[in-house]
């Protein structure tokens, strides 16, 4: 008689309660998996991530990659080119990375389109859609956010909003299947 409770895995503490943490730690290059219930996470003191080393880590690694990709960016020659609408030059805008007007976007898409893949990955904009429409855009941008706010409430160790949080995120991920599917 399966009935799915033989396919959970345990907690690793109590080995009670079903694990609904999985927890992952580096510590001197020696890697620690746990499984832990909720109640046994908030037990566990000698688990106690330093955040401050990670955020530290981040902010060094962004850095390192905001460096790397603007040393090209310096040897690259910069185009004499100018908007005929406003005057504004290609020079002034990698300086104040400010377009002076609409036209600026056609007078400069070539060197525009290579430096926005060059910084951003893409050239095509992918953030918020007017009128508040359920596209797939917004939903991802929902979802991202509500991934947040879990990962800040476990971190604040308030496991029911936690569960909720994950709760809107499955509703909100077979949602955007179904979208998909469509």
């Amino acid at each position: 008689m399966s009935n799915g409770v033989s396919n959970m895995i345990m907690c690793d503490e109590c080995g009670v309660r079903p694990a609904n943490i999985h927890l992952t730690t580096i510590v001197d290059g020696e890697k620690r998996d746990f499984n832990l219930c909720s109640e046994c996470l908030a037990r566990k003191k000698e688990l106690s991530l330093d955040f401050g080393a990670i955020a530290s880590r981040l902010s060094q690694m962004i850095r390192q990659k905001q460096e790397k990709a603007a040393a090209p960016e310096a040897e690259a020659p910069v185009p004499d080119i100018s908007c005929a609408q406003c005057g504004t030059t290609y020079a002034q805008f990698r300086a104040s990375r400010r377009l002076g007007c609409a036209q600026c976007y056609e007078a400069f898409r070539q060197p525009l389109t290579e430096w926005m893949n060059k910084t951003y990955g893409a050239s095509k904009h992918i953030g918020r859609t007017s009128g508040g429409v359920a596209c797939a855009v917004s939903l991802r941008m929902q979802l991202e956010k509500l991934r947040r706010r879990q990962k800040r409430a476990i971190a604040d160790e308030a496991y029911e909003e936690a569960a909720s949080l994950r709760d809107q995120i499955h509703a909100l991920s077979a949602e955007m299947e179904a979208k998909r599917g469509e």
